[in-house]
């Protein structure tokens, strides 16, 4: 059985859920694809995992300036929090057909990670230390900062 792609979104500003394009099939098994052109709104340039992450510990906790994210827990389960300095919602990445869009200048956290979570990340710009926002009152200062500016 073919699924298509279905993209939702949520109030916090820019974030998409996506529900991936997948093939359930009980004899050869399942697929689940993403087509950068015609799903993403970017080509990644950088692509990482995390894995191994005690369950208490939060990654993430930043914001990026340019960098825009995919998310897709594609073993186990995390939990991500995306916040726009307005708006906060969490989600629980449970499937590898499932993922999350956080643009730049969104917050994310990721936390409560099962012992066999692995995240896997897409991102839209190579790694850029001067690209991170690593304090939530510096976000939130720059947001606001927007909304202001005529």
């Amino acid at each position: 059985m073919i699924h298509e792609t279905t993209i939702k979104t949520c109030s916090v500003r820019g974030v998409r859920l996506f529900e991936m394009r997948h093939v359930v099939d009980p004899v050869r098994g399942n697929l689940t694809a993403l087509e950068f052109t015609e799903d993403l709104p970017f080509v990644a340039q950088r692509i990482f995992l995390t894995y191994g992450i005690p369950s208490m510990s939060t990654r993430g906790e930043h914001a990026h300036r340019l960098c825009e994210q995919f998310l897709v827990c594609v073993h186990g389960e995390c939990h991500v929090r995306v916040d726009d300095g307005e708006n906060r919602e969490e989600f629980c990445l449970n499937r590898p057909t499932f993922g999350v869009l956080v643009p730049s200048m969104v917050w994310a956290e990721e936390h409560l990670h099962s012992t066999d979570s692995v995240l896997m990340v897409l991102a839209s710009r190579p790694y850029e230390a001067e690209d991170y926002i690593r304090d939530y009152n510096e976000f939130t200062g720059m947001v606001k900062g927007w909304k202001t500016t005529p």
